[in-house]
């Protein structure tokens, strides 16, 4: 480098420039920068201030390294990372499989990297974004998970420039933050392929209009696309259906489709099969706790989901990354084929598929 331009290399700006600046140890420094709550509010928000005229970035290894030293150093150091939800109240969404799984993988992850999970239920906090914010700052939480909702809410639940938010597959979706989802249109592909191979010609997709919402339309148009590139005469559009007479609609399309075998989601097709007396082979997509033991479908790998989000939470904290990124980016985890397990290779006239008869 020619020393005549080296008046012009804008050095880094470090933690002990920061300290000096302020008149502080570099320890108390540290410490009100990751929200410690033993800093007190005016000298944390005097810190962040200054760090951030002064154009402080943290080095992202040190942050690491240093974070790990202080968890397996102390436990009370542990960080909390909240799971932000609103899933009809405080308990709603541990009652469903694909929930309990992707929180499986959260916390399992989070663990692993020295954390803990909490849960912030937005029912708790009346809905108001503010007592919320307010929680989570007094409490010292930089991190946020915006997971299990069923609400399509317009307004963001907090105001994301003051924390490092990620989002939990297509939960909260109006807020552009990174994410961690199944991909779902891969899944739904992998599925029809594997129902094909089995012999099946004419196989049609039937999902609750609300989940293939919450998919972020991928399984509909997954399966739109997948039977486009079929045979005109081996085409099977998808059954979206609506909460009000999901039956009745699944009877009319069971009557204009004419599959030959039932990709479906949640509902309730082969007790619907069984009253109309037909018999239908019929795959899961995303099995149930007690699908899995008896019918072949889509492994969502969903626990892998949920650790993907934290891994995504940890790497901007320690980056420390707040508000709506630049470029949003989104991990998608593929799912897995699963045959049922009374049959090693089922075909279309040996079908590991269940069949109502």
């Amino acid at each position: 480098m020619n020393p005549a331009n080296q008046t012009h290399v804008k050095e880094r700006v470090t933690m002990a420039d920061l300290a000096a600046s302020l008149g502080l140890a570099e320890s108390t420094v540290s410490r009100a920068l990751r929200g410690d709550r033993r800093i007190s509010a005016a000298t944390r928000n005097r810190v962040l201030t200054t760090a951030e005229a002064m154009g402080y970035r943290p080095n992202a290894m040190v942050s690491a390294l240093m974070s790990v030293r202080r968890r397996h150093g102390n436990a009370k150091e542990i960080d909390t990372i909240a799971l932000v939800t609103d899933y009809q109240g405080e308990g709603g969404w541990r009652s469903k499989d694909v929930c309990r799984w992707e929180y499986e993988g959260i916390c399992k992850r989070a663990n692993q990297l020295g954390y803990r999970i909490e849960e912030f239920p937005l029912a708790n906090f009346a809905h108001d974004a503010t007592r919320l914010e307010k929680a989570l700052q007094t409490r010292g939480i930089r991190g946020v998970l915006l997971g299990f909702s069923r609400e399509r809410r317009k307004h963001l639940p907090i105001d994301i420039a003051r924390f490092t938010v990620v989002g939990l597959s297509a939960y909260f979706n109006e807020v552009i933050v990174d994410r961690a989802n199944f991909h779902g249109f891969y899944n739904v592909r992998l599925a029809f392929d594997e129902m094909r191979r089995l012999g099946y010609q004419r196989v049609g997709l039937v999902v609750p209009a609300f989940n293939n919402q919450i998919s972020g339309h991928q399984w509909s148009s997954s399966a739109l696309d997948w039977q486009w590139h079929q045979e005109e005469d081996r085409r099977c559009l998808p059954l979206i259906a609506e909460e009000t007479q999901p039956e009745v609609e699944f009877l009319a399309w069971l009557e204009r489709e004419n599959p030959e075998a039932i990709l479906v989601y949640k509902l309730p097709v082969q007790i619907w099969l069984a009253r109309c007396r037909k018999s239908l082979p019929v795959a899961f997509l995303y099995r149930t706790q007690s699908e899995t033991r008896s019918a072949p479908g889509i492994d969502g790998n969903l626990a892998l989901v949920g650790a993907a989000a934290i891994d995504l939470v940890v790497e901007a904290l320690h980056t420390n990354r707040t508000g709506v990124p630049e470029h949003p980016k989104e991990v998608l985890i593929k799912g897995t084929w699963c045959s049922s397990p009374r049959h090693s290779e089922p075909t279309k006239h040996d079908p590991c598929v269940t069949s109502v008869r």
